[in-house]
């Protein structure tokens, strides 16, 4: 009997016992359909996370910030807790400098009509849509003149507008940001980078930084981000502007550059990232194992129930190597059809959650081979008990089995 008479033989006697071929597969199905749905997750997050921090406009930005914000303690006279105007003039003089900017985040009140509602502010430069991973949807991005007009124009992300105004255009509405009128002029949408956002459905407002810091004087700025022109050394540029902004605010650890943070950042997130995911899948593994042996004690009791048949087989001719075989070729079958539906229900399942959730995921294929592949050696190593004891069956003994 060759390799394809032992598939067809095999795929025969798992379809005279459907319910329990099934329910034997399940084990399998679950562990390949839960390894794949979590390591596509794990993945899309950590590309998510990787992505925002690594853009490109990142890469060449400065970020530097106040050293008391990252020392623990009260803070001591003549500490430096915030920006001030004169500090982003010191910064605009150099050469090779692209752009200053700041961003603010924070919480307000926002409503409309009868609605009223505590939603996240984020306000920045004309750019914030890069920086702050959205798209616009509907409506525009506030410009260049808006910032420097202070105009009270914001963007609503659509969970947010969806709030406030239903099924209604909100383009060139007017809401109320605490308690100053301001114009809608665009609807945004989250890009996969904005991790957060996409899963927990946030309601965001964004808004130009002037504008933000009209409305809310008591916030303060902890952040300055410079922007180096291509081919500029940013490294020298960064001592150089520490060392001025320093000097300016008569204070020699005033200001730090954080930038060097980011990258400690991404490989702590990669590496957090991965030993849960290697942790949570392997977890996930063990209903592999549990599977094979649901597929041994199948495998089992169908040498049991098919002891007459076996031993007609070595009465005909059959050697025990093609007995041993055989079970063997059933055996892998039973876990390669379990694990060929789990990549499928895996794939499913991580699309799902995309698609609800907006979280990113990321499908490996290597993974997905590999779970099918694993799926399969588990099936030849569960089932090469039973397929010995029934290769080692005495013919006669066989023939006699009630």
């Amino acid at each position: 009997m060759n390799a394809a008479e032992m598939l067809v033989a095999a795929l025969t006697s798992l379809s005279a016992n459907k319910l329990r071929s099934f329910l034997t597969m399940l084990g399998i199905l679950i562990g390949v359909a839960s390894i794949i749905t979590i390591m596509a997750l794990g993945s899309g997050g950590q590309a998510a996370i990787v992505s925002a921090i690594e853009s490109s406009r990142m890469q060449r930005t400065i970020q530097v910030i106040p050293r008391e914000i990252t020392e623990p303690g009260l803070p001591q006279p003549g500490d430096v807790l915030s920006f001030s105007s004169s500090d982003f003039e010191v910064a605009r003089q150099f050469d090779g400098v692209e752009s200053v900017y700041y961003t603010l985040y924070g919480e307000a009140t926002v409503a409309a009509r009868d609605t009223s509602l505590n939603v996240s502010v984020e306000a920045g430069p004309a750019f914030l849509d890069e920086i702050g991973h959205f798209v616009v949807v509907r409506g525009r991005m506030f410009s260049q003149a808006d910032l420097l007009a202070h105009r009270r124009v914001a963007l609503l992300s659509q969970t947010l507008a969806g709030k406030l105004f239903g099924n209604l255009n909100p383009i060139g509405r007017v809401i109320n940001v605490g308690h100053t009128p301001v114009q809608v002029i665009g609807v945004t949408a989250s890009t996969q980078a904005n991790l957060l956002a996409g899963l927990f459905g946030a309601d965001y407002l964004y808004m130009p930084s002037t504008t933000c810091l009209d409305l809310f004087p008591w916030w303060t700025i902890s952040e300055m981000d410079v922007e180096v022109k291509p081919g500029v050394d940013k490294a020298e540029l960064s001592r150089r502007l520490i060392m001025a902004l320093n000097i300016h605010a008569h204070n020699a650890q005033a200001f730090v550059d954080s930038s060097g943070l980011l990258l400690g950042l991404e490989q702590l997130v990669g590496r957090v990232t991965s030993i849960l995911t290697l942790v949570i899948g392997s977890v996930a593994g063990i209903a592999l194992v549990v599977g094979g042996v649901g597929v041994m004690n199948i495998m089992l009791v169908s040498v049991t129930e098919r002891t007459q048949e076996i031993g007609i087989r070595m009465s005909l001719g059959a050697t025990r190597r093609a007995i041993l075989l055989q079970f063997l070729m059933e055996s892998a079958t039973i876990t390669l059809i379990g694990g060929s539906l789990g990549v499928i229900l895996g794939l499913l399942a991580a699309w799902a959650v995309r698609l609800v959730t907006h979280f990113p995921t990321m499908v490996s294929w290597p993974v997905i081979a590999g779970s099918v592949v694993f799926s399969a050696f588990i099936g030849v190593v569960c089932g090469l008990y039973p397929a010995n004891k029934a290769a080692r069956l005495n013919p006669i003994d066989a023939l006699r089995y009630e």
